[in-house]
Parts: structure tokens; sequence; C-alpha cells
């Protein structure tokens, strides 16, 4: 977990800084994959935001990415059926 803190005065802009890590460990696709997911989501959108990609681009790489997820899951799933290592 990522705890966020802000710093800042009256009058002063206020900023969220990064205070500490709990539980770190490294981020993969077989053990995150829904957060990488997500990552990337916020990152397209942040794209779209931008102005960096229009609304059907954006739509169309979202769909791409739900796809490799939902492909990803799947092939889990069959492994994990067949009693194999995903």
């Amino acid at each position: 977990m990522h705890t966020l803190g802000t710093k800042g005065a009256r009058g002063m802009e206020e900023r969220a800084r990064l205070v500490g890590i709990e539980h770190d460990h490294r981020i993969t696709k077989e053990t995150d994959n829904q957060f990488l997911f997500e990552y990337q989501r916020a990152i397209l959108l942040s794209l779209k935001d931008s102005g960096a990609l229009d609304e059907a681009q954006y739509r169309y790489a979202e769909e791409k990415l739900k796809a490799q997820l939902r492909a990803y899951i799947r092939k889990q799933n069959s492994a994990k059926k067949k009693g194999e290592r995903p």
C-alpha cells in the first residue's frame, strides 16, 4: 500500500508526496494483471485528456487492453483446469 501525505500552508500550493510503501512486491502480469490493466487504462485516459488521443483512438486502445486481459484470464483458467502452471 502506498501512503500519500500532503504538505503546504495557507495560501501555498498543497502537494501530495509519497510517505511510505507497505507490503512492497514486484508487480507482474501473473500476480497483478488487474492492476496492470487499470494502470495502462489510466495512461490511455491521460493521453485522451491531454489531446494526444481522440475518443475513437482511446476506445480502440481500451478495447485492445480489455481483450488482452480477457485472453490472459482465459489462458490462466485453462492452465489451472489442466493442472499446469499458468
